[in-house]
């Protein structure tokens, strides 16, 4: 099957399962949009900051114990899986980001404390996700001009700023980060395939029956990618798109300040247009100075008061 069939076939996929959830959930959303931000207010802020993105991929569970010497340093934003493998290990991220509209992502939200945590979610996420949220919300539109219903939905709230999404949460993690000017944007925890003998990250509740289960209920779905070591892994159509999209937004995103994306990972396929570096040379390099970061969200995203 060509890139391109993979696209479509991805695309039809998900439109077939969402379309009617995504206008329900929206509906419901509402009020909550109109107390809180966007993430067009975090245009610039994190201007030339390091940003370190973490994904729940297997990989995370060698480099989750350096994360720390970067706590304070860089901008740390994870995805919602990777959230309780980070606080398990004492390290709270600055955001946290959510994609899917559905409810069965609260599970990766519970029984985690907030603090200061953001939470950057679509306008169609599950309405549950906000009722469990206590702290900070920032909402965006999900870019896709080819779904008529996702264009819609932007039209009527234009002023939250759109993420544009790659198949993964942590595409729209990338924008993000991109978008509030941070550099450099250091990956980790980002396989986009399985690399060993399991789904995701110990303690991730992703992680679920493991990776047989799944290689076993999705064997149709499967495909083989090359990483970063040149060897075939197994990875799924989804992830396969994912990894073109990446290399998509880092040739073809622009903005005005310099961006130096990094692969920290140490494991997966994602290897062109970026750099490949071990996470503590990452840290050791980019990550040199105290950063007041509650302070510089604070100024940055003013709330609503609530009604």
């Amino acid at each position: 099957m060509s890139r391109d069939e993979q696209i479509r076939e991805v695309k039809s996929a998900t439109l077939l399962r969402f379309n009617q959830l995504w206008q329900r959930n929206f509906q419901a959303n509402l009020s909550a949009i109109q107390r809180n931000p966007g993430v067009i207010a975090l245009k610039n802020k994190l201007r030339d900051l390091p940003c370190i993105v973490v994904g729940a991929g297997p990989s995370l569970d060698k480099n989750i114990c350096f994360l720390h010497r970067a706590q304070n340093k860089a901008v740390i934003i994870s995805c919602d899986a990777a959230l309780k493998p980070l606080m398990g290990h004492g390290i709270v991220p600055d955001f946290v980001v959510c994609l899917d509209p559905q409810e069965e992502i609260s599970r990766f939200l519970i029984n985690v404390p907030q603090g200061e945590i953001t939470l950057v979610v679509p306008s169609i996420v599950h309405p549950h996700i906000l009722e469990l949220w206590e702290s900070n919300i920032l909402f965006f539109n999900k870019f896709a001009p080819d779904i008529p219903t996702l264009v819609e939905i932007q039209k009527k709230v234009p002023h939250l700023g759109i993420l544009t999404p790659g198949g993964t949460v942590l595409s729209v993690t990338y924008d993000l980060a991109f978008q509030a000017g941070a550099n450099p944007i250091v990956f980790v925890g980002q396989d986009l395939s399985y690399p060993k003998k399991k789904s995701h990250s110990h303690g991730s509740d992703a992680a679920g029956k493991g990776l047989k289960f799944m290689m076993d209920k999705l064997k149709n779905e499967l495909v083989l990618e090359t990483d970063i070591n040149g060897q075939n892994l197994r990875t799924l159509k989804s992830m396969a798109v994912s990894k073109q999209w990446f290399h998509w937004a880092f040739t073809t995103f622009k903005r005005d300040n310099p961006l130096m994306v990094v692969n920290s990972s140490e494991a997966g396929i994602l290897t062109d247009h970026c750099s490949l570096q071990p996470l503590t040379e990452s840290i050791f390099k980019h990550c040199t100075r105290k950063l007041n970061i509650p302070w510089i969200l604070k100024k940055a995203l003013k709330k609503k008061p609530r009604r």
